[in-house]
């Protein structure tokens, strides 16, 4: 069995304003009109994977449309660049079946499938992915918004980080593995969340006594 993925939450209550795009940059919505472009560059965007393949399709299908939340012309969205899909996330509520608004607090926010052309990353461009969910979730009046993510994706978390996302205790030894993460970016601590959102304890970075 593999390792459990870090999980973060960002609470809807915290300021979130748009940000201003660096120029020539703009959004777009997946288009299905659209996804014999749409598709591959959406796995572009998220490839983790050596080359191209046959799977595109479904890969896109089986966690895009494969989620009764996500209504993909309103929740993908990519991140364009003089007209190319450059970016992509996907921002969806759960438990409320592709329903615009949340239903009071039985649905939360997800930030799902974050990607950039690896032509373009090194920019800091992911920061304005996160921000266009966190904005357009919280206009929707979910009360966190959640995500997973892995140590092995490290500028990644360091952005969600930045944004305000905060780690989540749901599997053993996720603390210390947190713990190393605040050391990695010098960051001195942080507070922690139980899986329900409650608060469980300030962490520090590896190394760090109170």
């Amino acid at each position: 069995m593999g390792q459990s993925q870090l999980k973060m939450y960002w609470f809807a209550s915290e300021p979130a304003e748009r940000m201003t795009l660096p120029e020539g940059y703009s959004f777009s919505h997946f288009s299905e009109k659209n996804r014999d472009i749409d598709i591959p560059d959406w796995n572009e965007c998220i490839r983790t994977w050596p080359t191209p393949g046959d799977g595109d399709a479904e890969r896109f299908d089986s966690e895009i449309y494969g989620f009764k939340d996500i209504v993909p012309e309103r929740d993908v969205w990519f991140l364009d660049h003089d007209g190319e899909h450059i970016g992509t996330c996907t921002g969806f509520i759960w438990g409320c079946g592709g329903a615009w608004e949340a239903d009071g607090e039985h649905c939360v926010g997800d930030l799902h499938w974050v990607g950039i052309k690896a032509s373009h990353r090194g920019l800091g461009l992911s920061k304005y992915l996160s921000n266009i969910i966190q904005v357009t979730l919280k206009e929707r009046g979910v009360k966190y918004v959640s995500l997973t993510t892995g140590e092995g994706r490290p500028a990644a978390v360091k952005s969600y980080l930045t944004a305000g996302f905060l780690p989540v205790e749901y599997a053993e030894g996720m603390t210390e593995r947190w713990e190393k993460v605040l050391e990695k970016y010098g960051i001195d601590h942080v507070q922690m969340l139980f899986e329900d959102a409650s608060p469980y304890k300030v962490i520090y970075r590896s190394g760090k006594s109170l």
